[in-house]
């Protein structure tokens, strides 16, 4: 029986990198998996910028491919994090990554902490209050600053952008200009500005906007076409910052024509690069950009439980418009399936996973390991030897590739 808090252990932790090439199923060569998917996209002109449009008709829905991971990936790194008390998190965390830290906020675990790259805990930087420096239901971005020594935390609902040095200490906030819903930013902090995207509800007046450390508003683009009717939190802004364009969307939680748009600050223009058509088949969705793909990721089910459904994704070359419905595969881990929920985010891969799942994973793929590398099966069981059922979570980052 899986325990939420985890006892006191021993610390362990493995950085791997490479890919296997298990022959199984649908698997394909990372350098061919696309080769043979049907062109589902055309561009178009669309006041003067290149749109991006693909019809899912051209898809099976129950044909869906497993592929390598590491196809995405520059590097792939385990990371086991201490066992400590109060290092403990759970699985459903949203991680932010920095060159060597990474910060973790968990709904369960009711904190936001930080750590550094081999899994040791440094500080919990806030937790759920009514606190001048606590968040209010949940946080919903944050970005660390290694270079400054800071971590910038933003609640579920905001006035503010909270502040913490590395070790957990408050410091001086950032007014925001409007109450912001679900937002999303990113900070400047040399030309000290903040942009902010938000969640356009009635009382927002703005969906973009960008601002002074002071909260005076420099630009911003009117909530106008996006205003959400009546104000729902089920509805989402989507943003991935992989590539060197500043992307957004809404996910809405109703049936409604939408697009992945790029922000251009130097002219304060949303301009769409991206959108399907979806004729009479609306399913919801998010879309993410990749470096060289665009990725949409089906949202069929609702879950209010404690596991969240693996839900199908298609992903098309930006290049070709090749495209295929896909589940990932942790092929440097044997293909195992991973956790249901990964993120790519500022040029990042992230995932957590509960240590009783993974060895699970593990277990069940090692009984067929005379189908895998030999370097990889020596991973898998150093991996599956050295974490218990009981320990703090395992957390999987990468770097994207961007050639």
């Amino acid at each position: 029986m899986k325990t939420f808090y985890y006892l006191i252990l021993f610390a362990f932790l493995i950085l791997i990198s490479g890919s296997c090439n298990e022959g199984n199923k649908k698997e394909d060569n990372s350098g061919s998996y696309l080769a043979n998917a049907p062109v589902i996209a055309q561009k178009s002109i669309h006041k003067g910028e290149e749109l991006v449009t693909a019809d899912l008709s051209l898809l099976d829905k129950k044909d869906i491919s497993n592929i390598p991971l590491s196809i995405l990936l520059s590097s792939f790194d385990i990371i086991p994090l201490e066992n400590s008390d109060e290092a403990l998190t759970a699985p459903d965390g949203k991680i932010h990554v920095s060159e060597n830290y990474m910060g973790i906020y968990s709904f369960r675990a009711n904190a936001y902490k930080l750590y550094d790259k081999k899994g040791n805990y440094i500080s919990t930087l806030s937790t759920p209050g009514q606190g001048p420096d606590e968040y209010y239901v949940g946080l919903v971005d944050g970005y660390i600053d290694e270079k400054q020594g800071l971590v910038y935390l933003l609640s579920f609902r905001a006035s503010k952008l909270m502040i913490f040095d590395f070790e957990g200490k408050p410091q001086k906030h950032i007014p925001l200009a409007y109450l912001t819903h679900k937002a999303r930013f990113i900070i400047d902090k040399e030309k000290e500005t903040l942009l902010i995207m938000a969640l356009p509800f009635a009382d927002t007046p703005s969906v973009i906007w960008l601002q002074d450390f002071q909260g005076n508003v420099l630009q911003e683009i009117p909530a106008g076409q996006f205003t959400i009717i009546p104000s729902d939190y089920c509805n989402e802004v989507w943003e991935s910052l992989n590539t060197d364009q500043t992307d957004f969307s809404i996910f809405y939680a109703v049936q409604k024509q939408d697009s992945l748009y790029h922000y251009d600050i130097k002219t304060n223009q949303l301009i769409p690069k991206f959108t399907i058509d979806f004729k009479n088949d609306f399913i919801e969705h998010f879309y993410i950009e990749l470096p060289n793909h665009y990725l949409t990721w089906w949202y069929t089910q609702h879950s209010w439980g404690t596991v969240m459904p693996r839900f199908p994704k298609i992903i098309i070359e930006k290049e070709s418009l090749k495209g295929l419905y896909v589940d990932f595969r942790f092929d440097m881990l044997g293909y195992i399936p991973g956790p249901n929920w990964i993120s790519f985010s500022r040029g990042y891969f992230t995932a957590i996973m509960d240590p009783d799942d993974l060895k699970e994973q593990l277990e069940k793929a090692l009984l067929k390991s005379d189908r895998l590398d030999p370097d990889v099966v020596k991973r898998m069981k150093d991996l599956n030897d050295n974490i218990g059922e009981d320990d703090n979570n395992i957390v999987f980052i990468g770097k994207l590739k961007t050639d």
